[in-house]
């Protein structure tokens, strides 16, 4: 096995898929974003990344492209039924992705959870940094809560997202706990972004190389998104420095043990808790940032397996 891939990871399907890619590119890729260069080209770089590619339907899922005016939506559907609709934003630090950058990630989830899941072409920053993709995501969830045209039963709402994505539903969490947004009854975040940046965090200062995400790539990613360091930080950026998060939406929260992020996720949810909301919190230890998205795994198949029922009982 590949010396390039970090020791901790320790689970073998994991660590085989990060060793092939490492064969190809010489290192663990890590979104381009511990390389020196212009912004551009790293940018552009995410955003032609060839792995992302739209599966075909299949016994289980149906998927329906749809949209909002310009805004592209695509419904994932599970052929032996659903009950309720997560509004989902797909990762790629805000700076990338598309409909097919989490498509695997969508049908795995409608699958396992039984629930549609409606995908989101949100705006990327650095063209359109805070708060656009939170603004269009919002937009998506008002869609869905008049009926997305027939598609969707309104009174069964909940959002979803993974790494900058969950970042943009946990802050869409907060603004229909406020009313500002259409109710819902669900969050479900897997391996989000929750707070600006923390070199000091533990989970900051142990992952610093040859992982899918670095600490030096989470402030990348940061920096545009937010581009204005001497700004405060708003609280819809950074969901974890809410003063309160009572009347939150249940919770579903995944973090990976070889993440930077694993702390803030597992800080939040305990927050969430202390404020008396219902949580599911599941850490997988020996897998890192982005295991969610690699290619059929049993760990991404045994972590959404073990989600699934708070996302049903969320519907129920």
């Amino acid at each position: 096995m590949s010396d390039t891939v970090h020791p901790a990871i320790t689970d073998p399907d994991v660590r085989a898929h990060l060793a092939r890619l490492a064969a190809r590119a010489g290192t663990i890729p890590s979104g381009a974003t511990d390389a020196e260069g212009d912004d551009a080209a790293r940018i552009a770089e995410l955003r032609t990344n060839p792995s992302w590619v739209r599966l075909p339907d299949d016994d289980l899922i149906e998927s329906i492209d749809t949209a909002d005016g310009d805004l592209a939506l695509r419904l994932y559907r599970p052929r032996a039924g659903h009950r309720g609709t997560l509004v989902f934003a797909h990762g790629g630090g805000w700076v990338a992705g598309d409909l097919d950058n989490n498509d695997a990630l969508c049908r795995a989830l409608a699958a396992a959870a039984g629930v549609q899941v409606l995908s989101v072409d949100y705006r990327l920053a650095p063209e359109h940094p805070f708060p656009a993709g939170l603004d269009d995501l919002d937009r998506a969830l008002r869609f869905a809560a008049d009926g997305a045209g027939g598609l969707i039963d309104p009174t069964l709402l909940g959002v979803a997202g993974h790494s900058a994505g969950g970042n943009l539903a946990a802050a869409l969490a907060l603004r229909s706990r406020e009313g500002r947004a259409p109710g819902i009854r669900v969050q479900v975040l897997l391996c989000p972004v929750l707070d600006a940046p923390d070199p000091g965090r533990p989970s900051y200062l142990a992952h610093t190389e040859n992982l899918p995400l670095t600490a030096k790539g989470m402030q990348w990613y940061w920096g545009l998104y937010l581009p204005d360091a001497t700004a405060p930080v708003p609280v819809e950026a950074a969901p974890l420095r809410a003063p309160e998060l009572a009347g939150s939406a249940r919770a579903v929260i995944v973090a990976a043990g070889v993440d930077p992020l694993s702390d803030e996720a597992e800080e939040y949810a305990g927050r969430v808790s202390a404020s008396g909301t219902s949580v599911t919190f599941l850490r997988r230890e020996g897998v890192p940032h982005l295991f969610l998205v690699f290619p059929s795994t049993p760990a991404r198949d045994e972590v959404l397996a073990a989600v699934a029922p708070a996302v049903r009982a969320a519907f129920a």
